[in-house]
């Protein structure tokens, strides 16, 4: 496997898309050198190729956002790694996370997007995870620290004088044994549940279950037969009921009404005679107490005028004969209480003004002279107003309503009659009418119970069949438990052996991998250590992990008592056996390597280190680690170099073709 391109776009302080491309060279290894300042963006690209291939903290890669784009409303960032597989088949990984467009995004708004193309064929979305765990089976997150690592790293380990605890993650991670005792843990799980379900069934279970089943058929059976009788008697009535209708349509010609219509119609015309003559007694009683009044209603206005035309004349007769008194009153109104003129009367034009107005009382109205017909007091004219009133508002004038009603029911009662008797003349023919009607009437009575009948006999039936396909589903499972019994025994037993195999399987692969670990240790560490020929070997402890160098005379020294420098050298061997141990061919990515080694393991580390590291090296180095010289040495085995080129007033970098000096 080989990184062919690396693309980082606005994490730290690469701004704008920069592409890294990683070429063989001419004999298929290839060693790429990247140059950069401290803060140029080195430890960027090892933590963009990490999380391109795993992910990471949401609120890490929010932090790591470029701050200008961050400021100018661009929260995004993207890595994609074009990978060529072990049979040279391209795969590209592009992981990406964005807030969309919104206004001071934050931690919670950011979305992450994994896009995998494999053969050119991009993978849908609804894959991630599928897709993920393919990318975490290809390259184990666990076994990438030992191929991408930093200066960081290497001190972290040499500086750890008790390093059994990592070394046995490590080589397990690097050997896959997460895997097997994963599996080993999925043996135990199937083991319990295996026992779980483990249940000893006896004879006697499956005789009592045997029995309840019997005795539920022979209900069935019982039921199914009175349900076919019942349909037998259902589909009897249904003909006797078709036979009758057809008689009674030869007989009488109509179609045959059951009972229950008769009455109706009897019932009805009962109703329709009892309010003809509710009718007729309501036109008898208008008749009796209004009626003739009601004819004089004719001549009601004129007796009103007359009425009105005699109180008035009454009325004009009662001013005549009261003139004088009723003129001295007059008279008097003018001065009291106050004079309406301001010059007062006399009193003898005072007695002229009473006399005048007492003959115009005198002389009256001309037109109140009217001659009495009625001659009546004001108490019968008012007693007479108020009955024609009451005869004018009386129900008298719902008479011709009333009467339109009467002929209506009329013609409805003669009509029922006329439908009752229809076709039946004589009393032979009532007879006939009457049977024929009570047994069409019968049968469609017996219809309706035999169809209710027959519908709880089904519904039993359905009942009683799920309860005997339960049963026998019991008695199956109850079987399969009292058959399968030594099965599950040998099952649990096969576990417990797999269990075993795998267990020995760990502790022989885990000897012969911490042999071959000692091994290549051992080979790496005396190609970069100065100490080289006072070592004579190394050895680990296939059980307890336990690191032990042993000296030309077979005594251990302890790893407390090398240098700073040999701990380094240490660790990277370390690191270099447990990459081959894995066998897997992944890219090495180093950062920094050298920076606290002195000249000497230096030379070792260029010349025999990075040529032998593996298929695929990329290198981050600053300008004094790999200076001129060095990179003179590692010049016809590198396939390449870049420079990362910061730029301190816009705090952007970006990279170009060669190393440092051929920019």
């Amino acid at each position: 496997m080989k990184f062919r391109k690396f693309t980082i776009e606005n994490y730290k302080s690469f701004q704008f898309p920069t592409d890294i491309l990683f070429p063989d060279s001419e004999n298929g290894k290839s060693i790429f050198l990247i140059g950069g300042m401290n803060g140029a963006g080195k430890t960027a690209i090892m933590e963009g190729i990490n999380f391109c291939l795993y992910g990471g903290k949401v609120e890490e890669i929010f932090r790591s956002i470029n701050r200008k784009s961050l400021a100018l409303g661009n929260a995004s960032v993207s890595f994609e790694l074009e990978i060529e597989m072990d049979d040279a088949s391209p795969l590209i990984v592009r992981r990406s996370w964005s807030a969309g467009v919104i206004d001071k995004p934050k931690v919670k708004d950011f979305e992450e997007r994994l896009v995998v193309v494999r053969d050119g064929k991009r993978v849908s979305v609804q894959n991630k995870q599928m897709w993920q765990d393919f990318i975490r089976a290809t390259i184990p997150p666990g076994i990438t620290q030992f191929f991408f690592f930093d200066g960081e790293k290497i001190q972290e380990i040499a500086a750890d004088d008790h390093s059994e605890v990592r070394l046995k993650s490590s080589l397990e991670a690097a050997l896959g044994i997460e895997y097997i005792n994963k599996l080993s843990s999925d043996l135990l799980y199937l083991k319990q549940e295996e026992r779980k379900g483990f249940v000893e069934i006896s004879d006697e279970d499956l005789e009592f279950k045997e029995s309840e089943l019997k005795l539920q058929r022979s209900k069935i059976t019982r039921l199914n037969k009175e349900r076919d009788e019942v349909r037998d008697d259902l589909e009897s009535f249904k003909t006797q009921n078709e036979e009758a209708k057809k008689r009674f349509q030869a007989n009488f010609n109509v179609e045959p009404e059951s009972r229950d219509a008769i009455r109706q119609i009897e019932k009805r015309r009962v109703q329709v005679a009892n309010r003809l003559g509710q009718v007729e007694n309501e036109i008898r009683i208008l008749c009796e107490k209004d009626l003739p009044y009601s004819l004089l209603g004719g001549l009601f206005s004129g007796i009103r005028k007359q009425i009105e035309c005699e109180r008035e004349s009454a009325q004009g007769e009662a001013i005549k004969e009261n003139a004088a008194d009723l003129a001295k009153r007059i008279v008097r109104v003018v001065e009291e209480p106050e004079p309406i003129y301001i010059e007062r009367l006399s009193a003898e034009k005072m007695a002229e003004l009473e006399k005048r107005i007492s003959s115009l009382l005198r002389e009256g109205d001309s037109r109140s002279s009217i001659k009495k017909i009625l001659n009546i007091s004001d108490r019968d004219a008012a007693k007479i107003l108020q009955q024609m009133d009451e005869l004018e508002c009386s129900d008298i004038f719902l008479l011709q309503p009333l009467l339109e009603e009467k002929k209506e029911l009329g013609v409805e009662v003669k009509k029922i009659e006329s439908s009752l008797q229809s076709g039946v003349s004589s009393d032979s023919e009532k007879d006939i009418f009457e049977q024929l009607q009570s047994e069409i009437e019968g049968c469609t009575t017996q219809i309706g119970r035999k169809t209710e009948q027959l519908r709880i006999l089904e519904e039993d039936i359905l009942s009683y069949e799920k309860k005997i396909r339960e049963i026998e589903i019991e008695i199956e499972k109850l079987y399969e438990k009292h058959n399968v019994s030594k099965v599950k025994a040998d099952f649990i037993s096969e576990c417990d052996a797999i269990a075993g195999l795998l267990n020995q399987f760990v502790i022989r692969m885990r000897k012969n991998k911490v042999h071959l670990l000692q091994e290549k240790t051992f080979e790496m560490y005396k190609l970069l250590s100065t100490k080289s020929g006072l070592i004579k070997d190394i050895t680990i402890d296939d059980k307890s992990f336990e690191i032990r160098i042993l000296d030309r005379n077979g005594q251990e020294i302890k790893k407390s008592g090398l240098s700073a420098g040999e701990k380094e050298v240490f660790a990277l061997a370390l690191l270099w056996g447990l990459a081959q141990t894995s066998e897997l061919k992944l890219p090495i990515i180093i950062d920094t390597p050298l920076s606290r080694l002195d000249s000497t393991h230096r030379d070792n580390i260029i010349r025999n280190y990075f040529p032998n590291a593996g298929e695929q090296v990329i290198i981050l180095s600053t300008d004094t680690e790999i200076d001129n010289n060095y990179y003179r040495t590692l010049q016809s085995h590198l396939s390449g170099a870049a420079s990362l080129v910061f730029n301190q007033k816009q705090e952007i970098t970006t990279i170009k073709n060669g190393y440092f000096w051929e920019v």
